[in-house]
């Protein structure tokens, strides 16, 4: 391994867990974007971070400006399913709009193929989820067993945001997907 792609990994690494922990947080122009990860929040699976590091390698390689946030999900088991959600509020930076919003779904290809996959959204109320209560949900099943085994990790919400240039960048807002 080269010192050059030593040296890049381990700022991309460093870069994902500080964007992972200013993401968790509720910022103010008088707060520090960089601080301690409290201890109560659940860390990010393995899977989120190999895609952040693998994201933001890109992005440096290209030199694109947009904002890219990763979000693992919460599980909820009903029943025998799973699933997996996130608030539809999502933090924002004044100035920026979302140009994108999907769900990675990482699938076990020795056990399911993408053909016999049903991944089924929900939306819901919950109160205690977010400012407004709101969640989206996934469901994944394969037919016609359950969902069981065949994700690799848990699915990660990806969202894109477009800087606009006629703004000045401020910690702030939010908006729903």
């Amino acid at each position: 391994m080269s010192p050059s792609y030593l040296s890049l990994w381990m700022r991309v690494c460093s870069l994902s867990l500080v964007l992972v922990a200013v993401g968790t947080m509720e910022c103010t122009e008088q707060q520090s974007l960089i601080q301690e990860i409290p201890s109560s929040i659940v860390q990010p699976t393995q899977c989120l971070m190999d895609c952040t590091a693998l994201t933001f390698t890109k992005k440096l390689e290209l030199g694109d400006n947009r904002n890219i946030r990763l979000k693992d999900s919460t599980e909820e088991q009903h029943g025998n399913l799973k699933e997996y959600c996130w608030p539809l509020d999502l933090k924002c930076i004044v100035g920026e709009r979302l140009q994108r919003a999907f769900v990675v779904v990482s699938v076990d290809s020795s056990v399911a193929s993408w053909e016999h996959l049903e991944v089924t959204p929900i939306y819901r109320s919950k109160p205690e989820s977010s400012e407004t209560g709101l969640v989206f949900c996934i469901r994944v099943a394969r037919e016609p067993l359950s969902g069981d085994g065949m994700l690799k990790c848990p699915p990660f919400l990806v969202t894109v945001w477009q800087p606009r240039a006629d703004q000045h960048k401020r910690e702030g807002g939010g908006s729903r997907v």
